[in-house]
């Protein structure tokens, strides 16, 4: 017997493959090609073929005809489509990056197209084989001829807006901005979630009970709701203490309780059935797959085969706005049945601090670009605009500090040419500039290298 982790599994697994939808289309013009079939020689239809004889087909043979052409037609139409939509993902996990093919894979406008193709495949051999004898005569299923031929039009519309859209899907450019669009908007949908107040009163969980993974994988987060209902039912509180995307190994302590459940073997079964583990990074589970992703862009474009800094740099600075909008968010997350009835939390979250955030993102580009003197630059610039943006939060501060410091120390061993190296002195100049106005003593330059001219006698 499935578990109920396991059909939630596969639930998602369904819901994100590029066939649901195509599926659900597919059904309804079976049911649609039935309906027809169902009407076609009723009085009233046959009235209307008779109002309107110019719109349909009554000789069996140029039915017959006309199907076919139609089915072959949308068949290879398909198989080109499919092709196109492989060739795109294989690129994209080629070119930018393979995180970045769920997103693609799970487009909706691409699912319908395809959806659509598949459908009216089936819906014209359904009609095609709706030709049959009817006494000593053949009758034709004009009617749905009629539905066949105006579908197979739609398709060929559809056909052009899936060239455009597939043509821009696997463009750089388009890739960030929808990146940058969506994680943009699950940070504002949490600021405007959150509540100050009631961020601050995290309890502490030092000595709290753990409970431990009940299996390996990539911990995604948890059903808030459920077991939201599920710890107000039984009067307990909790804090995850693993940030999305941590890979937990089985028995390794992921939640904290307030409360010893050790005994309840059921109690812990059902909070275990609430926990999400998956491979995939949707960015609609959690804001930090956005900002990974957009890093993963930017370190392939610095990457020899595609020596792209153009790209890195727009993602930095896409990257500089999102993590300045992490910070109006609060370290701890939570989760509230009702905010009418219940304004004490019992579900707290852990959010990726801003020293995590430049490490997973920040780091590996600083890693590929120290010897690109417009990506240090910029990457210094990004962490100017951070921290003019930090209020009085020293965390954050000696965080950004400390990241400044390794840059600084990157550019001072890889660059060596004196002009750049005074580009790179211009903007950290800035830098102290807005650490000073904070009343931080802290001073970054790169030390003056003379250049050596050679003399020819």
């Amino acid at each position: 017997m499935r578990t109920p982790r396991k059909i939630a599994d596969q639930y998602r697994a369904i819901v994100s493959s590029i066939g649901f939808y195509p599926a659900i289309i597919i059904t309804l013009f079976m049911l649609f090609a039935m309906v027809l079939a169902n009407i076609e020689f009723q009085s009233w239809v046959m009235r209307i073929k008779q109002a309107w004889p110019v719109l349909f087909v009554t000789d069996v043979d140029t039915a017959k005809t006309l199907l076919s052409i139609l089915a072959g037609g949308l068949i290879s139409l398909t198989v080109f489509s499919f092709s196109m939509v492989m060739v795109v993902l294989n690129n994209a996990s080629a070119t930018l990056s393979p995180r970045v093919l769920p997103g693609l894979i799970s487009i909706k406008a691409h699912q319908y197209v395809l959806g659509m193709y598949l459908g009216s495949i089936v819906f014209t051999l359904l009609t095609l084989m709706n030709i049959h004898t009817e006494g000593e005569t053949l009758q034709t299923p004009a009617l749905g001829t009629f539905f066949a031929l105006a579908i197979g039009i739609y398709n060929l519309v559809l056909f052009v807006f899936f060239i455009h859209s597939i043509s821009r899907s696997i463009q750089v450019d388009s890739v960030l901005n929808t990146l940058f669009a969506q994680t943009n908007k699950q940070l504002q949908n949490l600021i405007a979630y959150q509540d100050p107040r009631i961020a601050a009163a995290v309890p502490n969980y030092c000595d709290w009970y753990r409970l431990k993974s009940p299996r390996a994988g990539y911990f995604k987060g948890v059903h808030t709701q459920q077991l939201s209902k599920l710890l107000a039912q039984h009067e307990l509180h909790m804090v995850t203490e693993v940030e999305p995307g941590f890979f937990c190994v089985e028995g390794f302590p992921y939640l904290a309780l307030d409360r010893d459940i050790s005994a309840d073997e059921e109690l812990c079964e059902q909070i275990h059935k609430c926990s999400v583990f998956y491979i995939e990074e949707y960015i609609g589970d959690h804001y930090s797959y956005g900002l990974r992703q957009i890093a993963e862009i930017a370190i392939k474009a610095l990457s020899p085969g595609i020596n792209d800094p153009g790209t890195a740099v727009k993602a930095i600075d896409m990257l500089s706005i999102l993590t300045i909008a992490r910070l109006h968010v609060a370290d701890h997350n939570y989760t509230l049945l009702n905010t009418e009835e219940q304004q004490s939390p019992l579900l707290w979250f852990y959010e990726p601090s801003l020293a995590s955030l430049l490490e997973e993102n920040f780091d590996p580009i600083r890693h590929y670009g120290c010897n690109d003197t417009t990506v240090l630059v910029n990457l210094i610039e990004a962490l100017k605009n951070i921290l003019f943006v930090c209020e009085h939060n020293r965390e954050y501060t000696q965080a950004l500090y400390r990241y400044v410091q390794a840059t600084v120390y990157d550019a001072e061993h890889c660059i060596d040419n004196p002009y750049e190296r005074e580009r790179i002195n211009r903007m950290l100049t800035r830098m102290n500039e807005v650490a000073n106005k904070r009343g931080d003593d802290i001073h970054f330059s790169l030390s003056d290298k003379e250049p050596t001219i050679a003399t020819h006698n």
